[in-house]
């Protein structure tokens, strides 16, 4: 083999070898992956619900510190006989080591069925935002 060949390659390893390294070594608290779902599997994803179901909205998380909160707020975005991006439900958990996702679900309180619309739940890790999914009601 080559000089040329050879040190192209050394050098490309290195490059490798140097990228796993920091992935590896990366701590930034980090989630991802929001979706939707129509169980507490979060198997089957969703953005539209029926009137009389459940919301379900998973994250997956990597690198959160114990004790770390994870906050769901649910808004009310566009819905008749509600005010626009009205805050309907919080809620929150508080992470425990080994966890990989968390999931939040939300049902009326009553019991009765959801109204028509648009529906938002936005997620934040120790009081910042880290994102957010739209679903619809029909």
């Amino acid at each position: 083999m080559s000089t040329r060949k050879f040190s192209v390659i050394l050098a490309l390893t290195v490059v490798i070898l140097a990228t796993l390294a920091c992935s590896a070594l990366s701590t930034t608290p980090t989630v991802s992956n929001i979706r939707m779902a129509t169980d507490d599997t979060g198997k089957t994803t969703t953005a539209t619900y029926s009137p009389s179901e459940v919301f379900f909205v998973f994250a997956d998380l990597s690198n959160i510190k114990v004790g770390s909160v994870i906050e769901a707020k649910w808004y009310a975005v566009n819905v008749t006989g509600v005010d626009a991006n009205t805050e309907i439900n919080t809620s929150d958990y508080t992470y425990e080591s080994g966890i990989d996702y968390v999931y939040f679900k939300l049902s009326t309180n009553d019991g009765s069925d959801w109204p028509a619309g648009t529906f938002r739940v936005e997620l934040y890790l120790d009081g910042l935002k880290v994102g957010e999914q739209l679903f619809a009601v029909q």
